[in-house]
């Protein structure tokens, strides 16, 4: 059931005291990200962070809860989203690590920074709590560069 004017699913009420057995109600919801973000450079759209985590938050009605941290090592230079799903009952944790990938000139670059970490915290939270996603904004990183020479007519100079 759901509800049409914020598009949250209303829960089946449940007991549930640890961290598997809420997590697998959480999931049983099929709870998506809204694609409210659009990126017009390649024409796509995405979930914003926002978006994300108020579909995690669904999770609450089963004692779920997460943290996001930014782990920073190596005087500044490794940079680490760590995303950890917790019960309120159970000390489990499922966690979810994306390391920051920036060129130096980039890392030197708080803006730059900033949208790199949001990045990790959307990817990371979709990843931990199973959320489904098209990686839409993404979709440039995914395509295999691949060269296709044309073949040379036969009889032509190939310029050996």
């Amino acid at each position: 059931m759901t509800d049409t004017k914020s598009n949250i699913k209303k829960p089946t009420p449940s007991k549930v005291y640890n961290l598997r057995s809420a997590m697998l109600e959480f999931q049983k919801l099929s709870v998506t990200a809204k694609k409210d973000g659009k990126n017009p450079h390649f024409r796509s759209n995405y979930s914003k962070l926002e978006s994300v985590i108020e579909a995690v938050n669904q999770g609450n009605q089963f004692g779920l809860f997460f943290t996001q941290e930014i782990e920073v090592k190596n005087y500044q230079r490794d940079i680490v989203v760590v995303t950890t799903v917790r019960h309120i009952d159970d000390d489990n944790t499922y966690v979810s690590k994306l390391p920051i990938l920036l060129d130096d000139v980039s890392m030197k670059n708080p803006q730059k920074i900033g949208s790199a970490i949001t990045y990790a915290k959307r990817y990371t939270l979709q990843a931990v709590y199973g959320l489904p996603s098209e990686d839409d904004d993404g979709n440039e990183a995914s395509k295999p560069n691949v060269n296709i020479s044309k073949p040379i007519p036969k009889g032509e100079d190939d310029g050996l």
